[in-house]
């Protein structure tokens, strides 16, 4: 626990000067970079060994580079401001790309079973499992590193993208394990190889499914999660002359989170303390987010 307290304080001394958009942005730059080396990597490792859960593993890192890629200009486009046609700014577009998100990785996990069960008649020897071994350990390494920083980087930011593509890159983490599993055994069993790549594979079609639910939460208008919506109503609360909350909406919309309350105060309140009121209220919620779009109606209490 003490590491990761101290990994972050570094993280967080190091990123200090960025928001949250070039925050996410990092995250995904590096994963872009990473995903090119895995592949350039796993491809000469593929070659070598001839192993099918190194060619599914290789195919899979092509795929992350390309998810990758696309969450960059994502992210980018969702940080335009609102504009005559988009009144409410860009960031929905980080739903719409994590179902593309969705999409590839689900035929990732599909083309990889498919691959483990054209294999499984004719199961083929695997070659030079000690030079396998070592760069698998090297791309394990390499993912586990891009997998805690973009972690730390959605807890800051809270973006679904950022968010899926910590996702893929962890079914790209057990992968690595798997693989390294299935050159271990494969002198003693030959199908467990294609056994490895058939779990990697369901896992990865597991892992489409949470970037997809994801995505839904974000493009269906979800509220947020119980336990941030008491945290809101105990700051509207603990403005003064706040006596009721009426209504209470929230949502999320990629990074930035959307709150409309209606509250009631007292009936002899005059309407320049209605409007203070309801700045102070703005000014509580706005503590707990880093990127929020407030709105705050007052009403008579009890009306």
């Amino acid at each position: 626990m003490f590491n990761v307290k101290f990994l972050n304080k570094i993280l967080d001394r190091w990123f200090s000067g960025y928001d949250h958009v070039e925050l996410a942005k990092k995250s995904v730059s590096l994963g872009v970079m990473t995903s090119v080396f895995l592949v350039i990597i796993k491809f000469i490792a593929w070659r070598v060994t001839g192993s099918i859960s190194l060619q599914a593993s290789m195919t899979d890192s092509l795929l992350d580079a390309l998810v990758s890629f696309l969450v960059y200009h994502a992210l980018k486009y969702s940080d335009v401001k609102f504009d005559d046609n988009h009144n409410f700014g860009h960031e929905k577009v980080e739903g719409v790309v994590s179902i593309f998100q969705c999409l590839i990785i689900f035929y990732s996990g599909i083309m990889i079973l498919h691959e483990s069960y054209e294999a499984w008649s004719d199961p083929q020897p695997i070659q030079n499992t000690m030079i396998g071994i070592i760069i698998m350990l090297v791309s394990t390494v390499a993912v586990y590193q891009l997998i805690y920083f973009q972690k730390y980087v959605a807890r800051k930011t809270s973006s679904v993208l950022v968010k899926g593509d910590s996702l893929h890159y962890l079914s790209d983490f057990c992968m690595n394990l798997a693989v390294i599993g299935s050159l271990l055994l494969s002198n003693f069993f030959a199908h467990v190889d294609i056994i490895f790549g058939s779990v990697v594979g369901i896992y990865v079609l597991y892992s489409a499914l949470q970037v997809l639910r994801n995505a839904l939460v974000d493009l269906m208008d979800e509220a947020l999660p119980k336990s941030i919506r008491n945290k809101i109503v105990k700051e509207i609360l603990a403005v003064s002359g706040v006596k009721e909350i009426k209504v209470l909406r929230t949502r999320s919309a990629g990074m930035k989170r959307h709150i409309e309350a209606i509250i009631g105060v007292d009936r002899d309140t005059s309407l320049e303390n209605a409007d203070d009121i309801t700045k102070n209220v703005e000014k509580n919620i706005s503590k707990l987010f880093a990127k929020v779009d407030i709105l705050v109606k007052a009403e008579p209490k009890g009306k």
